[in-house]
């Protein structure tokens, strides 16, 4: 990869289950070797320490480093982390021989720096880069990584962070990196979170691989491709995108509550296989979405159904029980609260309330086989 706005990525694995080991790494017996439990370096005379070192045994903590160049020519494998952070001063870090971390690649609070060079990475367990707020040349090849359990990268200049090539990953973290165009990923499960927000105003983001993934959220993009996602292991949320349309055709069940909130591009929605929602079912605010037909399998609903905007009709054919409360605001004249009290989809919610507001403002709240003092009463 050159030297421009790109990152490229690959694999992450579960924080609560247990971490990958790396690949072997094959070493030559005549490396000039060191070791130390840490490394602590402040200045260019502090890194003199390790600066003939190939491979290091031990933590490297480059903290208030006070020198705008940080090269290390030599060194080749850490076991251990590398941690830099804490220094404004620095611009550029040139680690041009470093092949393999065997614990975490973490930059932190590195307000100057503008390029990073790592070319011959190959292996890493974890990479958090975050605030880094100039940071937008960075030469690294991250198809080339192998194991890496964890990423984040977050407040940078990047413009792209593609090819990541990992199956497996336990986080995948992607935020208010504000001129971010372009998220690529071939990653196919995520088991703790899977978390895209507040980056470019017009960013793409492509997952073509992924099938599992635990909570996601995904905020604030212009293209989504999810179309292998087949189960959410928490909760899903795709709130404040400028989507014209979101596809989840293989997508059977959501183990947390789904949400789709403040779309206001939306208009073409696709849950063809959606069986099971074990949390809430929020649509709220999705300002171009009239008819809720497009969850065809849906059965169980095991939290609440909100369902709030300019709302002609709903239509959810194989709904058979809504344990929580329903919540239905209309802003549509058309929209006839009474006929929803006696709908096929009222007639299937257990628990709490049945309340519906129309156009008008006036509130229907229906009887409930575990609420039967409610009332069909009416307010303005």
């Amino acid at each position: 990869m050159g030297l421009d706005s790109v990152v490229d990525l690959p694999e992450l694995v579960s924080s609560p289950s247990p971490e990958p080991s790396l690949p072997v790494v094959e070493k030559s017996e005549s490396l000039r070797k060191c070791a130390s439990e840490k490394y602590t370096v402040h200045s260019v005379a502090d890194l003199n320490q390790i600066l003939g070192c190939e491979d290091i045994s031990g933590d490297i903590v480059i903290t208030n480093y006070n020198d705008a160049i940080l090269k290390l020519d030599e060194l080749k494998y850490i076991e251990g982390s590398l941690e830099i952070r804490d220094s404004p001063d620095l611009v550029r870090i040139e680690l041009p021989r470093l092949e393999s971390i065997s614990g975490e690649f973490k930059l932190h609070e590195l307000t100057s720096l503008g390029f990073l060079q790592v070319p011959s990475l190959s292996a890493a367990s974890k990479i958090h880069w975050n605030v880094l707020p100039i940071l937008s040349a960075v030469d690294i090849v991250f198809e080339r990584i192998d194991q890496l359990s964890s990423l984040l990268i977050s407040d940078t200049s990047l413009s792209y962070i593609m090819g990541i090539t990992s199956s497996k990953m336990s986080s995948f973290n992607i935020n208010n990196n504000r001129y971010l165009e372009s998220i690529s990923a071939d990653i196919e499960s995520v088991s703790d979170m899977l978390h895209i927000a507040a980056n470019g105003d017009h960013i793409n983001v492509d997952l073509p691989r992924l099938q599992s993934t635990k909570n996601l959220s995904i905020h604030n993009v212009d293209q989504l491709d999810l179309k292998e996602l087949k189960e959410c292991k928490g909760s899903m949320s795709l709130d404040k995108n400028h989507l014209t349309s979101v596809e989840l055709p293989k997508l059977t069940k959501v183990a947390g509550t789904l949400s789709l909130n403040n779309n206001k591009k939306l208009t073409n929605v696709s849950f063809d296989k959606l069986e099971d929602v074990d949390g809430g079912l929020v649509l709220a605010n999705n300002s171009l979405l009239h008819t809720i037909d497009f969850f065809p399998e849906l059965s169980v609903i095991g939290g609440a159904l909100e369902l709030v905007g300019p709302i002609k009709s709903v239509k959810m054919p194989n709904l058979r029980l809504v344990r929580g409360s329903a919540k239905i605001k209309s802003t549509d004249e058309s929209f006839d609260c009474l006929a929803w009290s006696k709908s096929s989809i009222s007639a299937v919610i257990r628990g709490g309330k049945n309340e519906c507001t129309n156009s008008q403002n006036q509130n229907y709240i229906a009887n409930t086989p575990t609420d039967p003092n409610s009332t069909g009463a009416t307010s303005p």
